[in-house]
C-alpha cells in the first residue's frame, strides 16, 4: 500500500513537471515577420536588401557629414520612424544620426526595409 501510494506521488510529480521542461527556460529573440507568397512578390528585393544593409550598419558610409539642404527633414523623419521602432530596437539603432550621411537611395532603402520588418507606417517626407 505504501508502494503503490508513493508511485503514485511520483507519477503525480513528474506529470506536473514535464509539460514545464518541454517549454524550456530563457529568452529568445522574436523571428522576423513571416510574410505570404502574395507580399513576398511586392517586396523590392533590391532596395529591401540596401536596407537591411544600412540598417545593421554594414554599409560603410561616410562618417563625415554631407552637406545637403533636406539634412534637418530628414533628421526629423528618422526621428519620428525611430520612436515608431520597438523599444529593444531603438536602444541599439540611432536612425537620425544618418540624415547627413546617407544618399537619397540609400535613405529611401533603410525607410523601406524599416517599413516592412517592424511592420510601421512610415511618415511622409515634408
Amino acid at each position: 500500500m505504501t508502494t503503490s501510494l508513493r508511485s503514485f506521488a511520483l507519477i503525480v510529480c513528474t506529470a506536473s513537471v514535464l509539460p514545464n521542461m518541454a517549454r524550456a527556460s530563457g529568452s529568445y529573440p522574436p523571428n522576423p515577420p513571416r510574410l505570404g507568397g502574395l507580399a513576398l512578390a511586392q517586396i523590392d528585393a533590391r532596395t529591401y536588401n540596401l536596407g537591411k544593409t544600412v540598417f545593421l550598419d554594414r554599409l560603410s558610409v561616410p562618417s563625415s557629414e554631407r552637406p545637403s539642404a533636406e539634412a534637418e527633414a530628414n533628421r526629423v523623419r528618422l526621428a519620428s520612424v525611430q520612436a515608431l521602432l520597438p523599444e529593444r530596437v531603438r536602444a541599439e539603432v540611432d536612425l537620425p544620426a544618418l540624415a547627413n550621411r546617407l544618399d537619397r537611395d540609400q535613405l529611401d532603402a533603410l525607410l523601406y526595409y524599416v517599413g516592412i520588418r517592424f511592420r510601421v507606417t512610415i511618415p511622409a517626407a515634408a
